[in-house]
């Protein structure tokens, strides 16, 4: 499947929508009246500043023109069709982008009604396991089935003996009853313990809701860079903000107490706001950089509220805890904003040619904090390299997902085990680059390193986690990872795919899932 989308399509659709002629828009456009021709034709390439113009012109958003949000939909749809539910009903993948152009709503629909269909497995997956391991519903399931076989003994006897005198007849009776309201008993606690909250049916997933805000957005937020900005000289003018600023502004504007403690008063994260107190609780074993970024995220919490929840207001999450976490992300964006001033991070990162490492020493920040901040940088007119980024538990289970680049990120399952994010648990701490090929033979350039968190002694548990950032080899000459690979040589690139059900690579020995019909457009069983 092509990753274009036919850009020309839609401008020629909406200049005549809107009644404007082709020379009017070019015009406009500051183009020739041929080269608008060629452009409405899909026979030239078009982006940044002109597709800006054209798209103000056209007065529609110029992710609109794009197509980026057709390309997440066959993106998503592409994977939700590889699912083996679709098994006896296959969906050839040629037919998804005619599909979406004749019913987006539609699709739109059908993949909503897919995530519910989702979640709904993970509950019933959870449910069994809480049915095989929790004390309180084996117990309870165990008085179930004693309950039943002694009405289903009662019942026996009742059929099997016509004779009984109604003394026998009356006790039988009575135990009917009472194990009748028993088992009555246990079927409502069991159905009181596993109620979740007032939901007759599993909610959104929090973490999509909040994949669909930063996708909605392009992950970029102006009235969060632009409050950002303004806020930053107030905490210190000469621009550093460092921890100690960070902390004397904490101290002086709110009146907040700024504890450094011993990491054994911590139970997880290294961290504790207390807002009754209005203190921040760090631990001495907290890295600096982390320690920095969470006395940013607070001063966001005091003085930025209502600046997220503006931004909230206009999200489209149906549930609270979608809301919650969402409001946590944005806190976050607004930190790393604040931390990481985007006019003078962008040129650093130009000049540095994205070298994270020196990024890092730079800004005093950890590996993590400069990746997300790479994918932020999204304002029209002044973006940066179109990076996606990834970020994985050592089990595989994604944790953090957002392209820009073009890549399709998986968003129901595991990524393509030949990713560099799984390479790069092999040696933790080192920076893994790697050369990829995808089936429709886009290429990109993959960066990954492993992850080790913790703020305790020896023995304290450790968190593992590994971040990918990539951007297409259009982009190679600008990030210094790129130098030692042989992007010169198209044979040297690892033929990678998105996930096993949609990867037609049959020669792949990694393989765990058989290739749905869908991933190469054939229908066999149709």
């Amino acid at each position: 499947m092509s990753r274009q989308a036919p850009i020309g399509h839609r401008i020629r659709g909406r200049r005549k929508d809107i009644g404007m002629t082709q020379n009017a828009l070019a015009k406009a456009a500051g183009i020739s009246p041929s080269y608008l021709n060629l452009i409405e034709h899909n026979r030239r390439s078009i982006g940044g500043g002109l597709l800006m113009r054209i798209a103000a012109v056209l007065d529609i958003h110029p992710h609109t023109l794009s197509g980026s949000e057709e390309g997440r939909l066959l993106a998503d749809l592409s994977e939700a069709a590889s699912d083996p539910v679709f098994y006896n009903t296959p969906i050839e993948s040629r037919e998804f982008p005619a599909m979406i152009a004749a019913a987006p709503g539609m699709i739109s629909a059908f993949l909503a009604l897919y995530r519910a269909y989702r979640s709904g497995l993970d509950e019933v997956d959870a449910l069994s396991e809480r049915l095989s391991h929790d004390p309180f519903l084996t117990e309870a399931s165990h008085s179930i089935l004693t309950r039943i076989t002694s009405i289903r003994t009662v019942a026996e006897i009742f059929d099997d003996y016509d004779n009984l005198s109604p003394q026998q007849r009356a006790r039988f009776n009575a135990t009917l009853v009472k194990e009748s309201h028993r088992l009555a008993e246990s079927a409502t606690e069991i159905f009181n313990f596993l109620e979740r909250g007032n939901a007759g049916r599993p909610a959104n997933n929090p973490a999509e809701e909040v994949d669909d805000l930063l996708y909605d957005n392009a992950n970029y937020f102006p009235a969060l860079e632009d409050s950002a900005a303004r806020l930053r000289p107030e905490i210190d003018p000469d621009g550093g903000l460092y921890l100690t600023d960070l902390i004397n502004y904490l101290e002086s504007a709110h009146n907040i107490r700024v504890e450094r403690l011993p990491s054994e008063d911590f139970a997880t994260n290294g961290y504790h706001w207390d807002t009754e107190q209005k203190t921040l609780r760090i631990s001495r074993a907290l890295p600096i950089t982390s320690a920095r970024f969470q006395a940013a995220r607070t001063i966001c919490k005091l003085e930025a509220g209502d600046t997220v929840n503006a931004v909230l207001a206009t999200a489209n999450i149906s549930s609270e805890a979608g809301r919650m976490r969402a409001y946590e992300a944005l806190i976050s964006y607004y930190a790393a904003a604040l931390i990481l001033p985007y006019d003078a991070f962008l040129a650093d990162a130009h000049d540095l040619r994205h070298d994270i490492e020196l990024l890092q020493q730079r800004y005093a920040a950890s590996w993590e904090q400069i990746c997300h901040r790479l994918t932020t940088l999204r304002r029209p007119g002044a973006e940066g390299v179109p990076f996606h980024l990834i970020r994985t538990d050592i089990a595989g289970n994604i944790s953090k997902r957002f392209s820009a680049s073009g890549l399709q990120l998986p968003r129901y399952g595991g990524a393509c085990p030949r990713w560099a994010v799984h390479e790069a648990y092999l040696a933790p701490e080192r920076v893994i680059s790697q050369f990829v090929r995808l089936p429709d033979n886009s290429e990109y350039l993959f960066v990954a390193r492993a992850l080790r968190t913790g703020a305790g002694g020896y023995g304290t548990p450790q968190s593992v986690h590994s971040v990918m950032i990539g951007c297409d080899t259009a982009f190679a000459n600008e990030v210094i990872y790129a130098d030692a690979l042989p992007l010169e040589r198209p044979e040297s690139a690892v033929p990678v795919g998105i996930a096993c059900r949609q990867c037609p690579r049959e020669d792949c020995a990694q393989r765990a899932y058989e290739m749905s019909d869908t991933a190469d457009g054939r229908s066999s069983r149709a």
